[in-house]
């Protein structure tokens, strides 16, 4: 007869609090940037690049010491944490390079010269890099199923962009004025927000067919001690109800942000679901059952 040992599924312990924050505000602060450069919105540009200034330093303190987050960005050929680090290097330097011009006029390279133009698309592909790399951190990760897919890097750079409109909306009062930036917001939010909504879901049911350890996980998310972090924190208040009030407001032919009232709680709504759903994910992360025969 040949007996079998099973050990129940162990959540893991490395990524906690401060990685959901930095996740959150490098995700958030770049979505923020990009949006509000292509809308033409210094002040936007501004709080982007703060964010993700303050996710570098959330990054810093949970690696404990500045020298680690030296050797951090020393393995860009192998470790996603590393191209991480340069990402956000890239983009803290052109970053601040592109919005120079919007306070320093007298500086040669303005958005509309092409040497501004080149700083503005390496400030973005920074950006960019600042949003995915950690859905590609997580992805590497074969010990934790629900993670190691492909599905989670779009989700993650997607989840960006949808929190950096929230950002425009929560502040839209200040930083959209009137008129055709207010609208065009609200059409690249409410979009971004409906594609979140759908996506979240395609992982969601993708993992729930998967693996026996990614169907832990979303039992976890769906009945288990994260379900009203997930399903009403990140579904509902997090989506759903900025979808229903954003396109409100838009229906409604607001042409002005300061009438506007929803929007800027449609705003607080999803930058509160953009950090329950980074911390879902990294709490829900668990590894299979170890079985011996």
């Amino acid at each position: 007869m040949v007996d079998q040992f099973i050990i129940g599924f162990k959540t893991q312990k490395w990524w906690g609090t401060l990685a959901a924050i930095d996740f959150f505000l490098g995700g958030t602060g770049a979505g923020t940037f990009i949006l509000s450069m292509y809308l033409g919105i210094p002040s936007g540009m501004l709080l982007g690049w703060i964010a993700v200034a303050l996710g570098a330093i959330a990054l810093l303190v949970d690696l404990g010491r500045p020298d680690r987050f030296i050797r951090a960005g020393s393995q860009v050929g192998r470790s996603w944490i590393s191209r991480g680090v340069v990402c956000t290097m890239l983009f803290l330097i052109f970053g601040i390079l592109r919005m120079a011009p919007e306070w320093l006029t007298a500086l040669p390279w303005g958005g509309s010269t092409g040497l501004g133009t080149a700083i503005g698309i390496v400030a973005a592909l920074g950006a960019l890099g600042v949003m995915m790399y950690t859905g590609f951190l997580l992805s590497q990760s074969p010990s934790i199923p629900f993670w190691n897919t492909t599905l989670l890097p779009l989700l993650f750079a997607l989840y960006g962009f949808a929190c950096g409109a929230g950002v425009l909306f929560t502040l839209s009062p200040i930083l959209l004025g009137s008129g055709g930036s207010f609208r065009t917001a609200s059409n690249l939010g409410i979009a971004l927000l409906a594609a979140s909504l759908v996506f979240l879901w395609v992982y969601i049911l993708t993992m729930a067919t998967s693996t026996v350890a990614t169907r832990e996980s979303v039992r976890i998310l769906m009945t288990g001690e994260l379900s009203v972090f997930f399903l009403i924190g990140v579904t509902v208040v997090g989506l759903i109800v900025p979808i229903i009030l954003t396109a409100s407001v838009y229906l409604a032919g607001s042409e002005t942000a300061t009438t506007s009232a929803a929007t800027v709680v449609a705003g607080i709504l999803v930058l509160v679901g953009g950090y329950l759903f980074r911390y879902s994910v990294l709490k829900v992360g668990v590894y299979p059952p170890v079985i011996d025969l």
